[in-house]
């Protein structure tokens, strides 16, 4: 598949408005808030969890590299493509999967990939409860998956597992 149909494809997917190419429009998500710059093909930004099963699906058939990234903060460090690769990356932004579904008797969370720990903070302090990291996470709006690769088993682990 071309580069240029690929792209086609990520339009039909989601809207030529959630795709993005050119360098000044892609440059925020290939740069991390704290490390990380590279080189994509594509910024692509779903809306469902369907649509981004869609992408993926191209992405693989395409033998791109793919990268999913939330909050792109680089606190994790895997967030922004990196220079020298083999092939064309493709980003594909969840900050529009932003959903928190907190459960019955409030003792777990649904996350989608783009929700944030601020959101999640927001999300919970009805019930009287705070989500696995306030460490200062939240202020920079890091996602929840970014804050439990980075801290579930760190500092935090006395509070348990999140």
């Amino acid at each position: 598949m071309s580069q240029s149909s690929l792209v086609r494809s990520f339009k039909k997917i989601v809207g030529a408005r959630y795709v993005l190419t050119s360098d000044r429009a892609t440059a925020p998500y290939r740069k991390g808030f704290r490390e990380g710059h590279g080189p994509a093909l594509a910024v692509v930004k779903p809306a469902t969890l369907l649509q981004q099963w869609h992408i993926l699906q191209a992405c693989v058939s395409a033998k791109v590299i793919v990268i999913m990234q939330a909050a792109n903060t680089g606190l994790t460090g895997g967030s922004t493509p990196t220079q020298g690769c083999d092939r064309n990356t493709v980003i594909i932004n969840t900050s529009r999967l932003n959903d928190i579904q907190v459960l019955a008797e409030q003792q777990q969370i649904v996350a989608f990939p783009g929700a944030s720990l601020f959101s999640l903070e927001k999300a919970l302090a009805p019930y009287g409860r705070v989500p696995h990291s306030v460490i200062g996470s939240s202020c920079i709006g890091a996602s929840i998956v970014g804050g439990v690769c980075n801290n579930s088993g760190g500092a935090l682990v006395e509070r348990g597992p999140a």
